[in-house]
């Protein structure tokens, strides 16, 4: 047969309200931490030191070997114009040659001594034009010989920027830890009390009146663990945090095994007790509840049958799950305060002292 749900509707209504305004709580709780957080300094914007690129040093390396890229550039533009010159200087030095050499042969057919200064003119322009490719080819080894020292400078310089960054990264990762270390001291001394007023609501007042306020409170925290401290946990190359994971899984381990622990000895002597005791220790509602689950309300265990047999007793505690009703004899939940059928008091209810 169905069970009967105890919990009255306004009532589930009332708690569902109240997991709302405890995830409001929390929301707000949450957004005041943020503010506070992001207003530290150095804890919201994380400023490192410069770069292992960047120092003082290498920025100095860098800006000589941007002025040697600046002065070879400037020598590979002359560099090329001179060969552009070399390349015209040689086409006319051929090409005069080559005439040079025809009227040389014609002249020596003719044998015609009028034409000696015209040999002679020949000659020296010819001389000329070979004069000027030399020059040409001179500037060209002077530009040269200037290029190579730049050259071997760049060189020299990009050798030291790597050493200078290679020295630097050691002390810019030490730089670094310390930083994060700080950032991670000054977020633990803002969140430890919240986590440590945390856990003692959770231990201790559980059963307040105000525990709706109390579990946003709770809430608030356990997102401030998660977000605001967690992802700042210093590495030391994931050997704090796995060592942080571990001490935390066995710390919960270890509470909830003692609770557990507390717990089934608590059971074994409640049921030890009278059923009459027992069941006094039983809230209505909190009746209802467990057997709807299909749950003992006096052990907690699953309730259990064989066949088409009634279960109207527990088997493992004992304790009366259903009965008749003295008036009309319908069988009904023990737990009920009246008869669904007849509507007649339970002989529990009648057994009160009237209210005076």
């Amino acid at each position: 047969m169905d069970m009967i749900k105890g919990v009255r509707v306004p009532e589930r209504l009332y708690r569902g309200v109240l997991w709302l305004v405890s995830i409001v709580f929390a929301g707000f709780i949450i957004g005041l931490g943020n503010l506070v957080i992001g207003d530290l300094p150095m804890v919201e914007s994380q400023v490192y030191t410069a770069a292992p690129e960047d120092t003082p040093q290498v920025r100095q390396v860098r800006e000589q070997v941007r002025q040697i890229e600046a002065q070879r550039t400037a020598i590979d533009d002359k560099l090329g114009i001179q060969r552009l010159q070399l390349e015209q200087a040689q086409r006319l030095s051929t090409n005069a040659e080559e005439t040079f050499r025809a009227w040389i042969a014609a002249r020596t057919a003719t044998t015609n001594p009028q034409q000696d200064p015209e040999v002679i003119s020949r000659t020296r322009a010819l001389e000329q034009l070979k004069g000027n490719e030399r020059a040409i080819q001179q500037a060209i080894a002077e530009l040269e010989n200037a290029r190579a020292p730049l050259d071997q400078r760049e060189n020299a310089l990009n050798s030291q920027r790597n050493q200078l960054i290679d020295a630097a990264i050691p002390a810019q990762e030490r730089a670094m830890f310390w930083q994060e270390l700080r950032v991670f001291a000054m977020r633990l001394a803002i969140t430890l009390p919240v986590r440590a007023v945390a856990a003692w609501m959770v231990m201790k007042q559980r059963k307040s009146d105000h525990w709706p306020l109390m579990r946003g409170f709770v809430l608030a925290a356990v997102f401030v663990f998660f977000v605001e401290l967690v992802p700042y946990l210093p590495s030391y190359g994931g050997y704090i945090r796995y060592l942080v994971g571990i001490a935390l899984t066995f710390a919960a381990g270890h509470f909830l095994v003692k609770n557990m622990r507390a717990y089934l000895a608590q059971r074994q002597e409640v049921e030890k007790q009278a059923e009459q005791d027992r069941r006094a220790r039983l809230s209505h509602d909190e009746a209802f509840k467990k057997m709807a689950a299909k749950v003992c309300p006096g052990c907690d265990r699953p309730i259990s049958t064989t066949g088409d047999a009634e279960a109207n007793f527990c088997v493992h505690c004992g304790m009366t799950l259903f009965d008749h009703c003295h008036c009309c004899n319908a069988r009904k939940m023990a737990f009920f305060r009246f008869c669904m059928s007849c509507g007649t008091p339970a002989k529990d209810e009648l057994a009160k002292p009237a209210p005076a």
